[in-house]
């Protein structure tokens, strides 16, 4: 199962009886069961941010040489943490909530089309925005 996950791409499973529930997690680097008080925080499902237009995907800003937002950090609601490039147009693309990136799901300079998935956003517990 461990390496079905993987293979999949999948950052949770859970299998839930009667009595008892199974969550496995893949953070990447490895698959491992979660039980007790650190399962509850991983209710929230991760939250993916899609293109709201068709253009060309910028981890960046066109004169930086960083990524704007990087894996494993924090970002607030708002926050920009990619662009859309529609010809001379340059628009943001905003963390819809507060959370954690746990993946960029596109490489900088991919043509994108409406809803693609650009990032996984795991949402911060209690943010409601």
């Amino acid at each position: 199962m461990s390496a079905w996950l993987k293979d999949a791409n999948l950052a949770l499973l859970e299998l839930r009886g009667p009595n008892a529930t199974l969550r496995l997690v893949n953070d990447a680097a490895s698959v491992r069961v979660v039980e007790g008080e650190e399962s509850s925080s991983l209710d929230a499902p991760p939250l993916t941010v899609r293109a709201r237009s068709p253009g060309i995907f910028l981890d960046r800003h066109p004169l930086h040489e960083r990524a704007i937002a990087l894996v494993a950090v924090d970002v607030r609601a708002g926050d920009p943490i990619g662009f859309l490039q529609i010809g001379s147009l340059l628009l943001a693309v905003p963390a819809p909530r507060a959370g954690t990136l746990t993946d960029v799901l596109v490489a900088h300079g991919a043509i994108v089309g409406y809803g693609t998935p650009l990032f996984a956003l795991q949402p911060i517990e209690g943010d409601a925005s």
